[in-house]
């Protein structure tokens, strides 16, 4: 800048910013060139033009490369860099490095440099919003699969999202895809929205080993309770690595180089051509024949035929399959056609046996019941228990990760665990499809995990618990019920159907981002029952948007907060109040969620929405 501009333009800086952005919660990251004169001096306004600033950036990349520090064998020196660096950063200013950036800018053998007028910076596109190298690498990948396929098209308008839509056999499915979502709890590094048909959301995380899975960063229990999370609203969750974008490109021929790396070891399929026979025999016995397509792939290969077809009851059946492929692995029986109360104390002796070893080895109990439990181990080493039911066929599998024994994180063989690890998750989180229960656990939280929830011990179920847990977001809308086919029966029975037919239907509509819906949600997955949905109170008919009135327990819900400086809304609550009904708002509900849920009334299996409507 010096030489562009005449001078040394001493009051002009740079600094990072991130700033959310208001229409989707994304972060964005801008690194700012700014004036710390009042009022400014003009320089700055001579950068707006591209060839202006182009030109700097050429003056900066000739003196980096010119500089005689080049031969001197220093990173840099105070004729090129050291000048301009904060002393505190020093240590980190490298030459060499910052001609590599300005060669990414402005390109070398080929023209780079490229700009463009942005109104503001909500214009600016996915490849702003990525921050790291395995996200970068993920969009990058999805663009080269997208541009193979006659039947895929992704469109990117240079806004913060992208347009997928996938043809399967006629049936078009469009996603849009953001990057960066902050959840509160977490923040996404991309996210798939459903464009038609029913909302649905696709959650994927893009974890780098590093900062994960070692003795330094050892987010393991955290990522699956936060995960967990996201699935009880409704979500999917894929989890990929490095590694995993490695076997995507090797199978797609999208890989730049092979000589950069030796590609790692595939943990998946995570057991021997033996055991994926059986899964393949158990699924054909079903109708299904694409395991190799679906389940025995890689992770972003696996999250593609998802997004080509979201259908949870067929992925319930695949999930079914791979966990029963285990049956042919080397496997030890620990229950015998158990009674669920026999089993139960088995699986929890298990849990917490591997909080502390690798497992037990018991003697085999024999019952008089239906239940089989097994444990047995991946390829890679991982732990498995699985269970099935011979009264209804119905498998669950919980699958363990050391995240205790400083002595194991950051081995290669517990980031190979680990990467199959967050591959079975990817699969299992669809038993609950299927009648089944899927379970990521590490060796921290495995021995407290309440196995009373799982279904084949006559519990909710996994999901189904999570729903009740952590039930604060929106899950994604069911389909009604005459339309639900996949349903399975309990989740039915968990359900009143009036929320489906003449609640949700209209809320979804008119409010989908509203707490009132967020709220109804909430209550109607977590199995309560159904409100008087614009309850009108005495004969002034003072309006609450829900309300519950069991005699002594009334309890009435408002759309708006309590506005006392308004005459309407201030005599409304009034009248509820002195009406003995608890009212709220329907976010102050959704901050005491727990004391909603105690208090409420469970649904009652109801089979036909007029009759309940015609009974109130």
């Amino acid at each position: 800048m010096d030489d562009a501009f005449g001078g040394d333009p001493q009051h002009l800086d740079t600094t990072l910013a991130t700033m959310p952005d208001r229409d989707t919660a994304e972060n964005r990251h801008f690194l700012v060139l700014y004036d710390r004169l009042p009022h400014g001096t003009g320089y700055l306004d001579r950068l707006t033009d591209p060839a202006n600033f182009r030109q700097v950036l050429e003056g900066a990349r000739r003196l980096l490369a010119e500089c005689p520090c080049g031969g001197e064998g220093g990173p840099a020196c105070h004729r090129c860099l050291y000048r301009y660096a904060d002393e505190q950063h020093i240590e980190r200013v490298s030459r060499q490095a910052a001609l590599e950036i300005l060669d990414e800018l402005l390109g070398t053998d080929t023209d780079a440099w490229d700009t463009k007028k942005v109104g503001n910076t909500d214009q600016i596109g996915l490849d702003g919003q990525v921050e790291s190298d395995l996200e970068a690498r993920f969009l990058k990948a999805l663009r080269g699969w997208a541009g193979q396929r006659a039947d895929t098209v992704l469109e990117e308008s240079g806004e913060n999202s992208a347009y997928l839509r996938l043809d399967e056999v006629g049936t078009v499915h469009g996603w849009r895809l953001t990057a960066q979502r902050n959840e509160g709890y977490t923040r996404t590094d991309f996210t798939f929205e459903r464009t038609d048909g029913p909302k649905r959301k696709i959650t994927v995380y893009l974890d780098g080993h590093r900062y994960h899975a070692t003795r330094r960063h050892n987010r393991l229990a955290g990522d699956a309770d936060k995960r967990n999370r996201l699935r009880a609203e409704g979500r999917a969750v894929f989890q990929l690595t490095w590694d995993d974008l490695d076997a995507f490109e090797r199978l797609t021929n999208t890989a730049e180089s092979s000589a950069e790396r030796e590609p790692a070891e595939p943990v998946w399929p995570p057991y021997p051509h033996s055991a994926q026979d059986l899964a393949k025999q158990l699924h054909a016995e079903r109708g299904g024949d694409d395991l190799d397509a679906t389940a025995f792939t890689d992770p972003m290969s696996m999250l593609l035929a998802y997004l080509r077809n979201p259908d949870d009851a067929a992925w319930g059946r695949r999930a079914a399959a791979m966990v029963g492929g285990l049956f042919a692995t080397e496997k030890e029986i620990l229950v015998g056609s158990g009674a669920p109360d026999q089993t139960r104390q088995m699986l929890d002796d298990l849990l917490g046996a591997w909080g502390r070893t690798d497992g037990i080895d018991p003697a085999p109990v024999q019952g008089m019941g239906t239940l089989n439990l097994f444990q047995s181990c991946d390829q890679s080493g991982l732990p498995i228990a699985f269970l099935i039911d011979g009264a209804t066929g119905h498998w669950s599998a919980l699958a363990c990760l050391d995240d205790s024994d400083p002595d194991q994180l950051g081995t290669p063989e517990h980031k190979a665990r680990w990467r199959s690890w967050l591959q079975w998750s990817n699969i299992l989180q669809f038993l609950a499809h299927d009648g089944g229960d899927g379970i990521q656990l590490t060796t921290a939280t495995a021995g407290r995990y309440d196995t009373a929830t799982l279904k084949a011990f006559g519990g909710i179920g996994e999901l189904e618990s999570l729903v009740v847990r952590y039930g604060t977001g929106a899950p994604a809308p069911r389909p009604k019920p005459s339309e639900a086919s996949d349903d399975t029966p309990l989740e039915v029975a968990l359900r009143d159907l009036l929320w489906d037919r003449e609640i949700l239907e209209y809320l979804d509509e008119d409010e989908p981002d509203a707490p009132l819906t967020r709220l109804a949600h909430t209550l109607a997955d977590g199995g309560k029952e159904a409100p008087a949905f614009g309850h009108e109170l005495g004969e002034r008919g003072w309006l609450a948007d829900f309300a519950w009135d069991h005699g002594d327990q009334r309890i009435a819900v408002m759309a708006e907060p309590h506005d006392p400086e308004d005459e309407e809304s201030d005599k409304t609550w009034r009248a509820y109040r002195d009406a003995g009904f608890t009212v709220r708002s329907a976010d102050d509900w959704l901050a005491d969620l727990d004391a909603l849920l105690a208090t409420l009334p469970d649904a009652a299996v109801r089979p036909d929405s007029e009759e309940q409507s015609a009974d109130r």
